[in-house]
């Protein structure tokens, strides 16, 4: 069974489903629905492009990049709707999904993603594994995967700018 025919059964399944009584609910886990709905989410976990989970606005994450790109942390070419997905602050796919060149140390790379998903991360909706695999798919390093280590405090003036940076409330 292919996996477009899995999901459309599924799909099928849980409109049937709405408003079906906990029996029925049991029932339909028993009868391996389960595991079918599993290897669907999965293989849609594998072709889905990286990026970071929904978080905050795209007005917000056009300042960010504005200020990333004026400050010389990301690439000048880096286009603006590739970094507003890949960071979470668009659901809109570009056309074609580049990685972000990352022209900095990786403590401010890291520094400036916790400062976007600190929030995130606070609340357990991201985890540090899963910001860092994140990461190393999002961004790039003299053409390599940005590869996150445990945090350390940077002192530099670029890590100041990156701390200090508070988007304008009034575009929000």
């Amino acid at each position: 069974m292919t996996n477009e025919t899995k999901e459309a059964r599924v799909n099928q399944a849980m409109e049937m489903l709405k408003g079906a009584t906990i029996h029925q609910l049991n029932m339909f886990v028993e009868s391996g629905a389960k595991v079918v709905y599993k290897e669907v989410a999965a293989a849609s976990e594998k072709t889905a492009e990286p990026h970071f989970p929904l978080n905050k606005s795209e007005e917000e994450g056009r300042q960010w990049y504005d200020f990333l790109i004026g400050k010389g942390f990301i690439a000048s070419d880096t286009e603006q709707a590739c970094w507003l997905y890949m960071m979470g602050f668009s659901s809109t796919l570009p056309s074609e999904l580049k990685p972000i060149a990352w022209l900095k140390t990786v403590e401010t790379a890291q520094l400036m993603i916790r400062r976007v998903h600190g929030n995130l991360l606070d609340t357990k909706q991201l985890t540090v594994a899963k910001m860092t695999s994140l990461a190393s798919q999002c961004f790039t390093k003299q053409g390599e995967p940005l590869r996150l280590s445990k945090p350390k405090k940077e002192y530099s003036q670029d890590a100041d700018e990156i701390e200090h940076f508070l988007p304008t409330i009034s575009d929000l």
